[in-house]
């Protein structure tokens, strides 16, 4: 134990160093995100951060065996290397829509017939169709990626997400596994820790390279864990519920007031109208750590022990993000009001 703290701690200041080399050479080649209407910044900031989780593969690659994710790590790396490059000229070049979609559907095709991807053979064993799973495990990682985009709408809000799903993770490991098995959960904390703190300073955005990354890593977690027994599809509904929450109000609000034109870009998310309003993305940073680590972990803590049910800890974990998103939505006003869209 004591060497794997000491080993800890040489991470996170390595992670810090190797950020900086990141940031500069970011910066060199001109990778900035500039203000748009849609954007929360009003200043030019670095971009692509997402190319600096390789170094976190790379550690992977000295430290662990040839697996990852009980799949062959050689083939993870590849998938995960291409998908931030990816990432990167997306960034750099802001690809259609539809090239964007292409690339989802390739690296669903990747999971399915690379990675032998069979999430939904897991979770609906019983319905034995070779064509419905296939339809249901691409249109689940198209929607994954996407789901995971739009969370990066404000800065630190993924890096935060990411860190509280991997301390649930662990918990439940500790409660019911050997941690060892999945020391690459703990590995992860000094690079995200190292990048919160540079992103939530407004230093570094993490980009589609990032997102794509982070995407990817979550899916194969959710795999891995759903098939051994680790995590269910209650334990994803509640450690996600704001995030359901405000995805799901605001997709039905968007289909009312817009119709047809519902999909495309927008800021319509109550997270990213509150930092519009506040014009303060650590502000939002503070209230997601309260909700996530002080209300959300303990009442998650609770329903492992079995002293609340399934129904009862998900009607307390969506009180709060249905409140937020009721008081914060751009959508739900007054019919003498214009959209935040409107005035910009």
């Amino acid at each position: 134990m004591s060497q794997l703290i000491l080993y800890f701690i040489f991470l996170v200041f390595a992670s810090i160093f190797l950020l900086k080399i990141t940031n500069s050479i970011l910066k060199y080649f001109n990778f900035y995100s500039n203000p748009t209407t849609r954007g929360l910044h009003d200043t030019p900031i670095t971009t692509s951060g997402g190319i600096y989780f390789i170094f976190y593969l790379i550690l992977l690659f000295f430290v662990l065996d040839k697996n990852l994710f009980e799949k062959p790590f050689i083939e993870i790396f590849i998938l995960m290397i291409v998908a931030i490059i990816f990432g990167v000229l997306d960034d750099k070049n802001n690809f259609r829509r539809v090239y964007k979609l292409l690339f989802q559907i390739f690296i669903g095709l990747t999971f399915i017939f690379l990675l032998n991807f069979e999430l939904f053979e897991n979770l609906f064993p019983l319905i034995k169709i070779d064509f419905v799973y296939l339809f249901l495990n691409i249109f689940f990682i198209v929607a994954f990626l996407n789901f995971i985009n739009f969370i990066d709408g404000s800065d630190g809000n993924l890096i935060l997400f990411i860190f509280f799903i991997i301390i649930c993770l662990i918990t439940k490991l500790f409660l019911n596994f050997s941690i060892e098995k999945y020391i690459y959960l703990i590995y992860l904390f000094p690079f995200l820790i190292s990048f919160y703190f540079s992103n939530i300073n407004k230093n570094i955005f993490l980009g589609d390279s990032g997102s794509i990354f982070f995407s990817i890593f979550l899916i194969l977690n959710l795999e891995l864990f759903i098939k051994e027994g680790i995590i269910f599809i209650s334990d994803i509904l509640i450690i996600s519920s704001y995030f359901v929450t405000d995805m799901i109000i605001t997709f039905f609000l968007r289909a009312y007031h817009y119709g047809f034109n519902s999909f495309k870009a927008h800021r319509d998310h109550a997270y990213q109208n509150f930092c519009y309003i506040n014009k303060n993305h650590k502000k939002l940073s503070l209230y997601m750590s309260i909700y996530n680590f002080i209300y959300l972990f303990p009442l998650y803590l609770i329903y492992l022990n079995e002293i609340l049910s399934f129904l009862t800890t998900m009607f307390f974990s969506l009180i709060p993000p249905i409140l937020f998103v009721i008081k914060y939505s751009p959508l739900i006003k007054k019919n003498n009001e214009k959209l935040p869209e409107e005035k910009l």
